[in-house]
């Protein structure tokens, strides 16, 4: 292959299988859909509300019960990793943004049971770059392959972001950290990043377009190459009961696991086990095979997890700790409005 971009050469025939199989496929891929649009509603609906809360701090609208829906402090992913590594050293649970650490807590539970699941069940972001990537395809046929030689050295973006975070973590002091907890500055962390979007400038605009081009030429770029999220999820999952088995025996090498892949793992190719950090476990390829049984997922080696059971299991592990959060008190914010209101003040002041 030349070192230079290329159209994918891979074919995009329809995939034709059993009946039997192409009712599973079917439901399993609607399943995920609904989920994964239910996800971004409910990040929508959290958005506006959110931006009411907001605009009532300022003293604009007539909003009589302004609400602060706790789920947007999912978009702090700093304030989490510091939170979760207090709780950790000392045992105390953030009680400024505890929503953040709960959420943080479910991902990382989820990606320990159900490796990179909610990469593709759940992340709102995720979502959003699938579907970049599938209206490429549809808009210019097929989506554009980087070169091999390239692929590897992007490949190794997120983990380089995720290990200069980790450093920062690790070596974050843990009384600076409570008493960067403490600050104003955290505390308002959320306002700050809804103004910092609010007031985004052309080149915050041109960067949001140049990462939502890439994912639209090149399938899933964000996720595969930027995220590192994805990139914590995946080595998390190496320890996962979990795994996905390839039977080579009645493997036929029809190439349609690939084709369905999003996140471009080469299960044509791989041995018995199917070990791959970009597995984003959207159990696609096992609905798609066309060849019983030669495709699965497997718990502890032994029993065999049917997608639906696996889909159903990342929801109920993710949502459970959000609802365990919720019943111990550790989900609502500790602060009030009129605390919200007076670090609002001081943050136009200055701090």
């Amino acid at each position: 292959m030349n070192n230079q971009i290329i159209v994918s050469t891979e074919k995009t025939e329809k995939i034709r299988i059993r009946p039997a199989v192409l009712t599973k496929f079917v439901t399993n891929i609607t399943f995920r859909a609904v989920c994964q649009f239910f996800i971004i509603g409910v990040m929508i609906y959290a958005g506006w509300n959110f931006y009411g809360f907001y605009e009532y701090l300022r003293g604009n609208g007539e909003i009589l019960a302004p609400y602060r829906p706790p789920v947007v402090e999912a978009f702090l992913p700093f304030a989490a990793v510091v939170a979760s590594k207090v709780m950790f050293v000392t045992g105390e649970i953030d009680s400024v943004h505890p929503a953040g650490l709960v959420i943080f807590i479910a991902i990382l539970l989820t990606a320990w049971i159900f490796r990179r699941g909610f990469c593709s069940w759940i992340c709102p972001i995720g979502t959003l770059s699938e579907y970049l990537g599938k209206l490429g395809q549809k808009v210019m046929g097929r989506n554009l392959m980087m070169p091999k030689w390239l692929d590897i050295l992007l490949l190794v973006l997120k983990y380089v972001t995720l290990l200069v975070i980790l450093k920062l973590l690790l070596f974050l002091p843990t009384t600076e950290a409570e008493i960067f907890m403490q600050t104003p500055f955290y505390k308002i962390s959320d306002i700050k990043m809804l103004e910092f979007y609010l007031n985004i400038g052309l080149v915050g605009i041109l960067v949001i377009i140049i990462l939502m081009s890439l994912s639209f030429l090149f399938k899933t770029f964000w996720c595969r190459y930027l995220c590192p999220y994805g990139a914590l999820l995946g080595i998390i999952g190496i320890f996962s009961p979990v795994v996905l088995k390839k039977n080579n025996n009645s493997c036929i090498k029809c190439n349609k696991c690939n084709q369905v892949c999003p996140n471009k793992v080469n299960i044509k190719e791989k041995n018995q086990i199917v070990i791959s950090t970009e597995c984003i476990g959207c159990t696609s390829c096992v609905s798609t095979c066309p060849q019983p049984d030669t495709l699965k997922f497997t718990a502890f080696g032994q029993l065999q997890v049917s997608p639906l059971v696996y889909s159903v299991g990342v929801l109920a592990v993710f949502f459970g700790v959000i609802v365990i959060g919720m019943l111990t008190g550790h989900w609502e914010s500790s602060l009030d409005i009129s605390d919200f209101k007076s670090l609002y003040q001081q943050m136009l002041g200055g701090f």
